[in-house]
């Protein structure tokens, strides 16, 4: 865990910040007045704007509704897809005895029973009902959508096996179908090829195509994660994506094995936004997270380069106005990725400050 808070201490700005002021020593080893960076031609404005402070901690990327892929029939693995690999709806996860198996479709509902022409109405046959219009097989909208199945429910099921190279007896057996909500990441891989496999063995790891991050936080810090609260997270390919918390453990969880003397942790989950988070590489890649720690609304901030220590303690700017330099006092308050909260007499949005190069 890093800390990016810059602190202050009896008037001094803690080591490791580089402020644009650094007291220069005079002849006799006192400090003196810092030099103005005027000559360097490098300014900034006074900006009104929010800053925020955080805090980093270590997280790991990965892909958001994971679950297993099992098999739904016996026999000998023949094919499963590689890691990193999408399967969209109407396509098949894996193969058993040379013939595909386990055909992608989409929805919330898992396939609890055999799809067949004397089931009971329910909410899983639209949801077979539906796939089945929208890969095709019901063109002439024969089919009703809905909970009951129809002479068209069989049609359009018999159209799914033909089309798939599977006999068209109009009758889906659990294990033929898999219900997920979209397109599916394969994950890493639970069986080999060539491997004898029973109902219900685990063959690889399968998730959505949005990419998530997982933290786990030390639970005493529970406080600074909160649903619905926005991140930043640091990719490693060195960009800086934004997240936002879509959930926070409630139950603390004590490291068993080596880390078992660590502090007990709580796992927060968040998702990303924009084209961070989507993507099928970098799975499990370690990356850092900002929860922010402190905050201030529509502040006058400057610059950090731009604070000068004064002599005798406190700091200051220098303002440029209309060719004339004066220094300014000021508070400084919240720092914040390189800028500084600050208010002093006098000082206004949009003033032109000196700052360091």
């Amino acid at each position: 865990m890093r800390r990016r808070r810059i602190a202050i201490a009896g008037g001094a700005v803690a080591a490791g910040v580089v402020v644009a002021g650094v007291l220069a020593l005079g002849g006799d080893g006192k400090p003196g007045p810092a030099p103005a960076a005027a000559a360097s031609g490098a300014s900034a404005t006074v900006e009104r704007r929010n800053l925020v402070d955080r805090d980093n901690v270590d997280g790991t990327l990965g892909y958001a509704d994971t679950s297993s892929l099992v098999a739904g029939a016996a026999g000998i693995l023949t094919g499963v897809r590689d890691p990193g690999a999408v399967v969209t709806r109407g396509h098949s996860l894996y193969d058993v005895d040379g013939a595909p198996a386990a055909f992608l479709l989409y929805g919330d509902l898992p396939a609890w029973r055999d799809f067949s022409p004397d089931m009971e109405d329910g909410e899983d046959v639209r949801q077979l009902e539906r796939n089945l219009r929208a890969l095709g097989h019901d063109a002439d909208h024969d089919m009703d959508v809905d909970d009951d199945w129809d002479w068209a429910t069989t049609a359009a099921v018999k159209r799914f096996q033909r089309a798939r190279g599977l006999d068209d007896d109009g009758t889906l057996s659990r294990g033929e179908v898999v219900f997920r909500p979209g397109a599916t990441r394969v994950g890493e891989a639970k069986a080999q090829v060539g491997q004898q496999v029973a109902p219900g063995a685990q063959l690889a790891e399968l998730s959505s195509t949005d990419r998530n991050v997982t933290v786990d936080l030390d639970a005493r810090r529970q406080s600074i994660a909160r649903d619905g609260d926005a991140v930043t997270v640091e990719l490693p390919t060195g960009r800086t994506a934004r997240g936002r918390i879509t959930d926070v453990g409630k139950v603390a969880t004590k490291p068993s094995g080596d880390d078992r003397d660590s502090d007990p942790t709580i796992e927060v989950t968040i998702d990303l936004e924009g084209r961070a988070g989507r993507g099928t590489n970098l799975d499990q890649a370690p990356v850092d997270v900002g929860f922010a720690v402190d905050r201030r609304k529509s502040v006058l901030a400057v610059p950090v380069k731009a604070l000068l220590a004064r002599q005798g303690g406190g700091y200051a700017i220098e303002v440029l106005e209309g060719g004339a330099h004066r220094m300014v006092t000021v508070e400084p308050g919240l720092y914040a990725e390189d800028w500084v909260e600050v208010a002093g007499d006098g000082l206004r949005e949009g003033m032109k400050v000196v700052t360091a190069q």
